[in-house]
């Protein structure tokens, strides 16, 4: 009778432990999404000299104080976008879902849905860059990490 009761305990087991494991879990299937008025991502492969977390650049001179002068920096249109910044972290396997959307009075809100799973203690981050159309004035946007 015991040899029952144990099979589903065993397989239940088996289960948690696999479908919530880094990789294998269904939360973690997929890629980072962009969604809203964002144009594309941008890959930037250092750490910003700076404290901030949330960041508005909207010309070259900005971009390139706030990175070492060893770093590559990608080329980007200052004429008709601006870069956005907003650190987020999460731990094990993380999906980022960036979300850019204009509100009324012409405010921007830039928001990221941290999505992550398993239960492994490896901490992902990202600044999420990211580029939108114009923004003239950096008080305008605001931003908030969920």
């Amino acid at each position: 009778m015991k040899k029952l009761i144990l099979f589903p305990v065993i397989y239940g087991v088996i289960f948690t432990i696999t479908f919530n494991s880094c990789s294998k879990s269904p939360r973690c299937w997929g890629s980072d999404k962009n969604k809203g008025i964002i144009k594309e991502s941008v890959v930037i492969n250092c750490f910003p000299a700076t404290d901030k977390h949330e960041i508005v650049i909207n010309d070259e001179a900005a971009l390139k104080a706030i990175f070492d002068s060893t770093c590559v920096l990608p080329s980007i249109d200052f004429s008709s976008s601006t870069l956005l910044g907003l650190y987020a972290s999460g731990g094990c396997e993380v999906k980022f879902i960036r979300q850019v959307e204009r509100k009324d009075g012409g405010k921007i809100h830039y928001s990221i849905k941290v999505k992550e799973c398993g239960f492994c203690k490896v901490l992902g981050f990202s600044y999420n860059w990211v580029t939108v159309p114009k923004i003239e004035n950096a008080e305008d946007v605001s931003f908030e990490v969920k």
